[in-house]
Parts: C-alpha cells; sequence; structure tokens
C-alpha cells in the first residue's frame, strides 16, 4: 500500500500546472487572420469575425462597466473603445467552442499602466507596460505546444483608459490536449488504489485464494 501512495504522490507532482510559454514582444508583426467587426450588443459585448484564411469569431467584452463601450468598424479592421478591463477570446462558428490562439497582434491607444495577461495551456503569463502616447503595439507568441484561450487587457492609474484597441491579428493553434479528467489528488490515489486491489485479486486467483 506504501508504494501504491507513493506512485500517487508522484503521478499528483506531474500534473502540477507550471509557467505557460508565451513569448511577448512590442511590435505588430505577425500573419493570421484579420479580425473584422461583425456586431455590438449595445452594452458590454463587441463581436469581431475572422478576415482570413480561417472561420471563426472573436469576443471583446468590456469588464470595467464603462458605459460608453462600443465597437464598430474601421475599414477592415474593427474598433474597440472606451475600457479599462477587455477581455478577448476566440470561438469557432459555433460561438461557443473556444479556439486555442498560437500568435495574438494588436495595438492600443490609451494612458496608465497596462497589465496583459494570456491565459494558455501550462498556466498564466502576465506582462505589465507602461502605456506610451500614440498607438502601442504588442504581440503574444504561444511557444512549445501551447495555445492561449484568453487574453485579459487591463490599464490602471489616475484617468487611465483605452480609447481605442485595434489592428487585431490572431493565428489559430493545433489542438492540444486538454489536461486529464479528474488527475487531481483524490482521482490519482482512488486510481491508484484501483489498480492495487485488481493486482491483489489477480495474484489470489492464480494462488486459488478468495480476496474480497
Amino acid at each position: 500500500m506504501k508504494r501504491v501512495l507513493l506512485v500517487a504522490a508522484a503521478l499528483a507532482a506531474s500534473t502540477t500546472l507550471a509557467s505557460a510559454d508565451v513569448v511577448f514582444d512590442l511590435n505588430g508583426n505577425g500573419t493570421g487572420d484579420n479580425v473584422i467587426f461583425d456586431s455590438f450588443n449595445g452594452t458590454n459585448l463587441a463581436i469581431g469575425s475572422f478576415n482570413g484564411q480561417h472561420q471563426g469569431f472573436v469576443f471583446f467584452t468590456d469588464l470595467s462597466g464603462n458605459p460608453n463601450f462600443t465597437g464598430a468598424a474601421n475599414g477592415q479592421d474593427i474598433k474597440i473603445s472606451n475600457t479599462s478591463d477587455l477581455d478577448i477570446q476566440v470561438f469557432a462558428n459555433d460561438k461557443t467552442t473556444v479556439l486555442g490562439t498560437a500568435t495574438d497582434v494588436f495595438s492600443i491607444v490609451g494612458t496608465g499602466q497596462l497589465t496583459i495577461t494570456a491565459t494558455a495551456n501550462d498556466g498564466i503569463f502576465t506582462k505589465v507596460e507602461d502605456l506610451k502616447n500614440g498607438q502601442n503595439f504588442f504581440t503574444l507568441n504561444a511557444t512549445n505546444g501551447e495555445s492561449i484561450s484568453l487574453i485579459e487587457v487591463a490599464v490602471t492609474g489616475v484617468g487611465s483608459g483605452i480609447t481605442d484597441f485595434e489592428h487585431y491579428r490572431v493565428d489559430v493553434a493545433a489542438p492540444v490536449p486538454g489536461p486529464i479528467v479528474g488527475a487531481g489528488i483524490p482521482g490519482l490515489l482512488s486510481g491508484a488504489f484501483g489498480l492495487y486491489l485488481f493486482g491483489r485479486r489477480r495474484i489470489a486467483k492464480w494462488r486459488g485464494v478468495s480476496v474480497a
């Protein structure tokens, strides 16, 4: 039984999340699908759609509660305005299935200290930058087989805010296997104990001994 517990502990340790493998760059380089304006719900959600080789939608959700938040078309682009906290998530055509991205490129015009948070397969990447006057370009690249499932951009400071979020482009990532269902410590322990009991019964059967 002691050996079974040691195996379970080792398996649990192997499932510990590490930091996300995301490379950050201050530029607007990148290929992929340009995101254009699709619709706005009038309150806190602007939706963009791909204008490239892939199909999909992007949800831009205002988390700041700014009553002037809006999303609109700006040529072959989408322009998000009047927010200080914005969630960005890419979906398939069903608008339900999340699509992981390998590269995300965007620009921000605003004031304050910007915090970019990217959620990936193996953890969370965070980067803090002070916004300069004019457009600020940013690129996030997921590496080592990871993909980004959610991005949040938020600004803080007196009088801070994002007046323009635009020039958004994405590269959709290849599918990456998700975490093992029930891989928490209780699940691992019960699974390991089940294997232990199964092994005991097999040995007992071979010896002709009855085991409960």
